[in-house]
């Protein structure tokens, strides 16, 4: 399976950036042209793709921030066609479709199929997960399972979710930029649980993704009903 990596990051921060001061169209087009010299080149794919996700929250006007979504969905496919293990192509994928709450608030209408498709991103990204060795960042697919539940009308599956929090890793993950992202599930997930589900929520997240601000403000509100 591959691996987020440090350079993953680097780059995801970089390009994040570069979209937020409105400099991201050389980066992307000198990615773009890249992986179109070498199309059978998984990393050059991975690249373009990462740095189309990075700056989708920089894309403000509506028809032009539908036609980049697509196209940075469209990217992480390829990116699986060539590795289907690429942990983070098939995360990510499954991440744009479900629609957490998040900085992409603007993506708010699914189309047919989105829910079932994240679905088998899902299945197939925690049962190959699950025999290599764990990595902290592994909850955050189970948790976001759990957030496509809610999604799609049907129960939380907590009990699994919980099973996958116990036994997470409580090792910090040092990724500055992409943490903000894999948090996202989790965060979503403690805001609206209670009881135990949201103490270990709570202590996975402080562990894994601590210093990420949407994880210290998650951490800062009270319960749902108090």
């Amino acid at each position: 399976m591959r691996l987020i990596t440090a350079a993953d990051d680097e780059l995801y921060g970089l390009a994040s950036a570069a979209g937020k001061l409105g400099r991201a169209a050389k980066l992307l087009a000198r990615l773009a042209e890249a992986s179109a010299a070498a199309p059978g080149d998984v990393e050059a794919a991975g690249r373009h793709a990462l740095a189309l996700m990075a700056v989708l929250p920089s894309v403000g006007i509506e028809f032009a921030a539908h036609a980049r979504f697509t196209a940075t969905v469209e990217a992480l496919g390829r990116v699986l066609e060539l590795d289907p293990d690429h942990w983070l192509a098939r995360y990510s994928r499954a991440r744009l479709r479900t629609l957490i709450p998040s900085s992409y608030g603007a993506y708010s209408v699914q189309v047919d199929g989105d829910i079932d498709a994240a679905r088998a991103d899902l299945d197939r990204l925690r049962s190959r997960q699950a025999q290599v060795p764990p990595q902290p960042y592994f909850v955050s697919a189970d948790a976001l399972g759990a957030v496509l539940d809610g999604l799609a009308g049907a129960p939380v599956g907590w009990a699994s979710l919980l099973d996958a929090l116990a036994a997470a890793p409580r090792v910090p993950v040092r990724l500055v930029a992409l943490g903000a992202v894999l948090c996202e599930p989790l965060a979503t997930l403690h805001s609206a649980a209670e009881g135990e589900p949201r103490q270990l929520l709570g202590e996975v997240m402080s562990a894994v993704y601590g210093t990420q601000p949407a994880v210290a403000a998650a951490l800062a509100r009270e319960p749902v009903g108090r």
